[in-house]
């Protein structure tokens, strides 16, 4: 047997001895209070040295941080640090960073960062957000770099024992959204974003300086709507950045650029058609991994030791994502996830070459009762090939089930092989579940990203149509009972979607959606009010001066005397992104014309639901709604007769 094989067969055995992920089966009724049970531990991350892990846990209902001793095996909660007074209300812990070994930075939910140590004791006000440690040839420091204002980008540089502060000048104009450093921690590049002062123009331009004290140099500019390279890290080689560009090709890739001929040189990691959306090891002596974002995510390892962990964890932990993070000749920190689990961290010592479980994410899931997300792929009417996850339900009965349609927001995101609780909530309860990746989903190059561009209702809805076509045919939908539902994005979908085709549908779910285009872009994107956004919105979606009436074609609020199925529509009081009025005018308008339509508002919600109350009241409603329009599985459909399953086209 070769080393590798021995410390594979260890790790195989510590792993099932030790891991609660193989206990007995745990409870298999699960309530909604069940489903809706806070996250254990939303984050952890590990100490430069190995010896501790932080992370925000939740501890009476409310998130804390908190720091394990891996030696001790013991963890204690940072809730002993005593601010003054009233500016301990209302802040709970939404990240934690090391800073070094014995300090760390909290940000908070007031918009505020703080350092602490390992007791939990504040030592010094940051700023509004913390952005990263800062280094000095390579080793830590207590100085970090923080925006003093997250909403105009200005930056500090701070003393996080003592608190004093400097501030940081880029001094060019704009705001920052991108800075590569170098080894010395010295900022070197940038990505900057302005609008032209009394216009609504907004250029992005990439810079470089080739020391901390030299002069700033302008590489290039264009248009925000243009598809801008940023930079990832200054490279020890003189003139020469690591960035992320798509420029001339379809896919993110990692490039070496010459800042002397500002032309972008060799390609160091790409792939012909998934986007790389992170690399690693820039400023090590080799280039160590990127991560591909297709239908499910990849690690790629250029470095040796690296890989040959990674195949050890993937083999120990199969059919699952691992992500690794530490020190990959001592103790390294795996986050491992997948469709079934929601995610649970262990600990590899590669000096005892043992694989401990230290936390999981949900308690109360038991991974063997939930559904796996089956990949598939379809043909849309004009041949491109779009993308999907299937959940389908554990049926006693063959033949075709009730369907959700989930279609997911932005629209320029995209939903991920992953546990997701609405997906796996609704497969408990019978459904088969379909979230087709639309063209204008990220994840899958340009052209397919663009080929979304201003077709809201048009090619993005029959792509989703098209999706659901498919699997009637394939006998996995029952075509009298289907019902499409979404949010934000996806609410206006599923408005649309009613309205476009009636006779796919039997029923509609629109919480925080869209209903008028005209309006949403000129007016209703309150927490985005830019020229910049206002510019990136009219190039996606439309430009009410010039397309108003292509908006109004494809605008539910504008149809909603050809709704024929029942909706539920939802929305949060609070909501800045989309305003409630989208949802409130749509109901009214519904109810003018006698359609059926079920209406629930939420106080103190925003464009999604935080409070487990609301998320518990709304899944009741959302569940019952169902029920009654798509009936339980293996039931005969509703009353109603079963509509045929042709499209109507707009």
């Amino acid at each position: 047997m070769t080393a590798r094989a021995r410390f594979l067969a260890f790790i195989l055995a510590t792993v099932s001895a030790s891991s609660p992920a193989h206990a007995a089966d745990k409870t298999q009724q699960m309530t909604l209070e069940d489903w809706t049970e806070p996250p254990r531990t939303a984050s952890m991350t590990l100490s430069p040295d190995g010896k501790h892990v932080a992370g925000i846990d939740w501890e009476g209902g409310l998130p804390a941080a908190f720091v394990t001793d891996l030696d001790q095996r013991k963890s204690s909660f940072l809730q002993r640090w005593k601010p003054l007074g009233h500016r301990l209300y209302g802040r709970w812990p939404l990240a934690i960073h090391w800073i070094n070994n014995d300090l760390l930075a909290l940000d908070l939910s007031n918009q505020e960062s703080v350092s602490v140590d390992l007791a939990g004791n504040l030592v010094a006000d940051l700023g509004e957000r913390f952005i990263r440690p800062m280094f000095e040839k390579g080793a830590s420091t207590d100085s970090v770099l923080v925006y003093r204002d997250v909403d105009d980008g200005t930056l500090d540089l701070v003393n996080a024992r003592s608190g004093e502060r400097v501030k940081y000048r880029v001094e060019l104009p704009g705001k920052m959204l991108h800075g590569a450093f170098d080894a010395s921690g010295a900022l070197r590049a940038v990505t900057m974003m302005d609008t032209a002062f009394w216009s609504s123009t907004t250029k992005v331009s990439n810079w470089y300086r080739p020391d901390e004290h030299s002069p700033w140099q302008l590489l290039e500019e264009g248009p925000i709507t243009g598809d801008a390279w940023h930079p990832l890290r200054a490279l020890p080689e003189p003139d020469s950045l690591a960035i992320l560009s798509r420029r001339d090709r379809d896919t993110y890739a990692v490039f070496r650029y010459d800042t002397k001929t500002r032309q972008r040189m060799e390609m160091m990691a790409g792939h012909p058609y998934e986007d790389i959306v992170y690399a690693r090891g820039l400023d090590q002596a080799s280039f160590e991994s990127v991560i591909t974002d297709g239908i499910k995510p990849k690690i790629s390892w250029f470095d040796g030791r690296w890989a040959s962990l990674q195949a050890t964890v993937d083999a120990a932990l199969p059919a699952r994502i691992n992500i690794l993070q530490g020190d990959k000749s001592g103790r390294v920190l795996v986050f491992s996830y997948g469709d079934v689990d929601p995610g649970r961290w262990f600990l590899l010592d590669t000096q005892a070459s043992t694989l401990r479980e230290i936390g999981e994410t949900r308690r109360k899931i038991d991974p063997k009762q939930m559904r796996p997300m089956e990949i598939m792929q379809y043909a849309a009417r004009d041949g491109l090939q779009i993308n999907a996850y299937l959940t389908r339900p554990l049926r006693s009965a063959s033949g075709p089930a009730p369907m959700v349609v989930l279609i997911h927001g932005g629209p320029q995101v995209r939903d991920r092989w992953e546990w997701n609780e609405e997906v796996q909530l609704l497969a408990s309860h019978g459904y088969v579940v379909f979230q087709p990746q639309f063209r204008g989903s990220t994840g899958f190059g340009r052209k397919f990203e663009e080929a979304g561009y201003r077709q809201w209702g048009r090619a993005m809805q029959d792509d989703i149509t098209d999706g659901v076509m498919h699997l009637i045919e394939r006998k996995i939908a029952d075509p009298a009972r289907i019902c499409i539902y979404g949010a934000s994005y996806g609410g206006y979908a599923a408005l649309w979607g009613v309205i476009k085709t009636p006779d796919v549908y039997q029923c509609g779910v629109s919480f925080a959606g869209v209903s008028d285009l005209d309006e949403f872009v000129s007016h209703s994107v309150m927490d985005d009010a830019t020229a910049a956004t206002r510019e990136l919105h009219r190039a996606l979606i439309g430009d009410p001066d010039q397309d108003r009436a292509r908006l109004d074609e494809v605008s539910p609020l504008k149809h909603a005397e050809r709704v024929r199925v029942p909706l539920l529509i939802a929305h949060g009081e609070e909501d800045t992104r989309v305003l409630p009025s989208q949802s409130e005018a749509m109901v009214k308008a519904l109810r003018r014309a006698g359609s059926p339509v079920e209406w629930m508002s939420f106080e103190n919600a925003g464009h999604g639901l935080v409070l487990i109350r609301d998320q518990q009241r709304y899944y009741k409603a959302l569940l019952a709604f169902f029920k009654r329009h798509i009936g339980q599985p293996d039931a005969q459909p509703p009353d109603a007769a079963p509509k045929a399953a042709a499209v109507n086209p707009q």
